[in-house]
C-alpha cells in the first residue's frame, strides 16, 4: 500500500470553484479507482490548522491510499487528472507540496 498527502493552497476568491472543479474532476476519478480496487481510501480536507500558511489561502489536505504503487502512478498518468490538474493549478497562489511512501502501519 502506498499513501500519498498533498497540501493545495487556494486563493480565497477562488475556493468554491476549487471545490466545485474538484467534486466535477477528481472525484470521479476516485469513484472509478475505488471500485476497481486500485485506490482504497482518499479524502479532500479544509485544513484549520496549518504549520506552514501561504499567507489568506485556503489550504486543502488530500490523502490518497492506493493498493500499490502503480495506482499511483496510473492516476497521476491518467488524462482526466492532468486536464484536472491543469485548471487546479489556475487556483493556486503557489505550488503544492507532496508527500509519500508505502504504508507502514494502518488502523481502520
Amino acid at each position: 500500500m502506498e499513501t500519498i498527502a498533498v497540501v493545495l493552497s487556494v486563493k480565497p476568491d477562488q475556493v468554491e470553484a476549487f471545490e466545485a472543479g474538484f467534486r466535477e474532476h477528481e472525484l470521479p476519478l476516485w469513484q472509478d479507482y475505488e471500485a476497481e480496487g486500485v485506490m482504497t481510501r482518499a479524502s479532500l480536507t479544509k485544513m484549520d490548522i496549518s504549520s506552514v500558511p501561504r499567507g489568506d489561502a485556503v489550504q486543502y489536505l488530500i490523502v490518497v491510499d492506493f493498493a500499490t504503487g502503480e495506482g499511483h502512478h496510473r492516476h497521476d498518468n491518467d488524462p482526466r487528472f492532468n486536464a484536472w490538474n491543469l485548471i487546479a493549478d489556475a487556483y493556486q497562489v503557489r505550488d503544492g507540496m507532496a508527500f509519500g511512501g508505502e504504508t507502514i502501519l494502518k488502523v481502520g
